[in-house]
């Protein structure tokens, strides 16, 4: 009698980001992250999530992303807590 044989397929995804801004607004890292990951706007963190501003906004009210506010009042976003979320 013959055994069947299976074989397992694991497949692993890795995706790198790229967003390139202006000198203005400088670097900022998030300060709860274990690990330096720089903060994007609002604007940016819609077209890396494809999530809309309200659904972001939403996940900010929740406090399920992190979320700084830099002293000129521009809100900026964790990217990997938010790509966490997607």
């Amino acid at each position: 009698m013959k055994t069947k044989r299976r074989t397992k397929i694991t497949v692993e995804k890795h995706e790198v980001y790229v967003i390139r801004r202006s000198r203005k607004l400088g670097c900022v890292l998030c300060n709860e992250c274990p690990e330096p990951v720089a903060l994007v706007t609002l604007d940016e963190a819609v077209k890396v999530s494809g999530m809309s501003s309200r659904a972001i906004y939403r996940l900010i009210e929740e406090g399920r992303i992190h979320f700084a506010e830099t002293a000129d009042g521009v809100g900026l976003i964790c990217p990997a807590t938010l790509l966490a979320r997607v």
